[in-house]
């Protein structure tokens, strides 16, 4: 190969790359050259006057070899079967077949094979077809003298290197030019999914800012997911139609201080100083088992076991809502949340901190603007701008109510955000189809190099 590609850069040659078919007969094959499998099922009903009890053909040829013969044979309307024997109804000729098997039993190029038998010997296993690659090299007219001067000179190199000056052996060497233009081979060494990438870098984030991760389980009882939220159990969002609801109910004993809080600040307020809600509370559908609509459900959870300031605790991981699959909306999707709390601590601190994480990300540009959420006042949505793309609206955050605090039994001021992931990624990856985000096509995923800014 180096000797002709050093005669095609000085164009004394032309090379020419071209697909060829390559067939090479199997083990299996080989065994069948003299005869198939169906031609000595024949042979022998023929040895008995064309009919023969199957279990004594089974013990003459075995039993694998005799259901790969009888399923040709009926499949080729040779045999039938009747009442326990094989009865001969007639017979062909496979000459040809054993023929290809035969000529390709060294291996070779196909030429001249009739497709149906290639096809048939390939389906049984006794044929091994693959596209191969052949490189025809032809010179070009004149150019014998020249092509044989150079391969006088002997071995052809690419570059110089300090050896062969320092040993004189460039004087024998024929230099190939060397394109400065060309590419290096491509490599596509492992690596990690980009969204995958992104959420590392999220924790890495919060974990300088001093957050500790939250691990908690996809399936919750509604207690934690709603009803520690302060969300009535009448709220539209609790409706099947919109959560998975798995059909069984959780134990509460454990969270008995958390689910007697629950029913005062939902019936009367507590004494948080709100009125609550004024219905009489269900034990019954807190306790019923789900999968988390959202990551709050872990902290607000989190939070009732860490109760004394500073607590800092951030979660991103699986949430499931009830949505049909298309190019922005998925069953389910990512969440990152997080809850703060400090002695002191304000509404003014809390979109101060939100800035730091957004920046963290590598967004520079951040606004607020008031808004409403149920278990948050004051509450905020934030906006972050992405280059290229404009005005993202990506999360909403606030001050956990006082029913809320109430519920976790905790007596100091708490910040808490929550956004979804999968938005963000999109926008700054210019990608229309959440779809992509998860897919395995490697074509897709090479689309997407590494960094983010």
């Amino acid at each position: 190969m180096s000797i002709a590609e050093l005669l095609r850069s000085r164009g004394l040659i032309d090379v020419e790359d071209i697909e060829v078919l390559h067939a090479q007969t199997t083990e299996e094959g080989l065994r069948y050259t003299e005869a198939l499998p169906e031609e000595r099922l024949v042979a022998l009903l023929r040895e008995h006057g064309g009919r023969a009890p199957i279990q004594m053909i089974i013990r003459v040829m075995g039993k694998e070899l005799f259901g790969i013969a009888l399923g040709w044979a009926k499949r080729r309307g040779w045999v039938r079967v009747e009442n326990g024997e094989l009865v001969l109804e007639r017979s062909g000729d496979l000459e040809e077949l054993r023929r290809v098997l035969k000529r390709f039993a060294g291996g070779g190029v196909v030429e001249g094979v009739d497709e149906e038998i290639l096809r048939e010997l390939v389906r049984r296993g006794l044929l091994k077809v693959e596209r191969r690659r052949r490189r025809l090299l032809k010179l070009r007219p004149g150019a014998v003298d020249e092509a044989r001067r150079l391969l006088e000179l002997g071995e052809a190199v690419t570059y110089l290197t300090s050896e062969l000056i320092a040993t004189g052996r460039w004087r024998s060497v024929a230099l190939k030019p060397y394109n400065v233009e060309a590419e290096p081979p491509r490599r596509y060494p492992g690596r990690k999914h980009f969204f995958k990438e992104f959420i590392e870098m999220v924790r890495e984030v919060m974990y300088s800012l001093g957050f500790e991760e939250i691990r908690d389980d996809f399936v919750v009882p509604e207690l934690w997911n709603f009803d520690a939220l302060f969300q009535a159990q009448d709220h539209p969002s609790r409706d099947i139609h919109d959560t998975f609801v798995l059909g069984a109910a959780a134990r509460l004993e454990p969270f008995a201080e958390i689910v007697e809080r629950a029913r005062r600040a939902h019936e009367t307020g507590g004494d948080t100083g709100s009125r609550g809600w004024g219905y009489r509370w269900s034990e019954e559908k807190a306790a019923r088992l789900i999968l988390r609509s959202h990551t709050t459900a872990a902290t607000i959870r989190w939070l009732s076991q860490h109760r004394d300031p500073p607590a800092r605790g951030f979660i991103v991981s699986r949430v499931f809502r009830r949505d049909n699959m298309d190019a922005r909306h998925l069953p389910e999707f990512t969440n990152f949340d997080g809850v703060i709390m400090e002695r002191g601590f304000n509404f003014r601190k809390l979109l101060g901190l939100l800035r730091q994480i957004m920046r963290g990300l590598g967004f520079e540009k951040i606004v607020f603007k008031p808004s409403y959420f149920p278990f948050t006042e004051p509450s905020v949505e934030g906006y972050i701008y992405i280059e290229g793309f404009g005005w993202l609206e990506l999360f909403g955050a606030g001050m956990f109510r006082p029913e809320v605090l109430y519920i976790a039994g905790v007596k100091h001021p708490v910040g808490a955000w929550g956004m979804g992931l999968e938005r963000m990624v999109m926008a700054l990856r210019g990608i229309d189809d959440i779809r992509e985000l998860y897919s395995y096509n490697v074509a897709v995923l090479r689309k997407f190099v590494s960094g983010w800014f």
